[in-house]
């Protein structure tokens, strides 16, 4: 039971019912995670805008950025971004084993050889900013990324990272695949 008070679908008003209907439409519901974001209607429209951006981005990949997700929720031992998460790259044909495997060597994991790369740099990155040097940018650029590739990247591992700050905090309960 979350902490805070939700405001269930059927239950909101105004901006916040307009956002879910969107929520709805693309997801057939509006997850519990996403009904924490609705506390604050122009932080969830944010949220929102956001994880449309990643949804389309044109060179990150929807595996890269699950992974991403998956490993950073690990550390943070949040319960429903692990699940979430992990079930996305199972259904995208992962097994827990490269799963598993990627956590402990994000360099050599089930992505490609770029990806993991860009993996690893994000994951440094968030862990300790001041780790990273130009030398790993300048790596990545000549594996192909762009400038704004490498800046998304961390951008969304460190706004994940907040996420499940947040999920953690209020106690969004563990993700429960349908």
């Amino acid at each position: 039971m979350t902490v805070l008070k939700l405001t269930a679908p059927q239950e909101a008003q105004g901006e916040l019912a307009e956002i879910y209907g969107e929520i709805e439409k693309a997801f057939g519901g509006v997850p519990e995670g996403l009904q924490l974001f609705g506390v604050s209607p122009t932080l969830l429209r944010s949220q929102w805008r956001n994880l449309g951006y990643f949804g389309q981005h044109p060179h990150l990949s929807a595996n890269f950025l699950a992974l991403l997700r998956y490993i950073l929720s690990e550390e943070g031992k949040c319960q429903f971004c692990i699940g979430f998460n992990e079930a996305l790259l199972l259904n995208a044909g992962f097994s827990k084993e490269a799963i598993a495997s990627a956590r402990l060597d994000p360099a050599h994991g089930p992505l490609s050889e770029q990806e993991n790369a860009l993996l690893n740099y994000v994951l440094k990155a968030v862990r300790d900013p001041h780790s990273v040097s130009e030398a790993d940018a300048a790596r990545l650029r000549d594996l192909g990324w762009t400038d704004q590739d490498l800046f998304d990247a961390v951008a969304h591992g460190a706004q994940h990272h907040a996420v499940d700050i947040l999920f953690e905090t209020f106690r969004i309960a563990p993700y429960q695949p349908a």
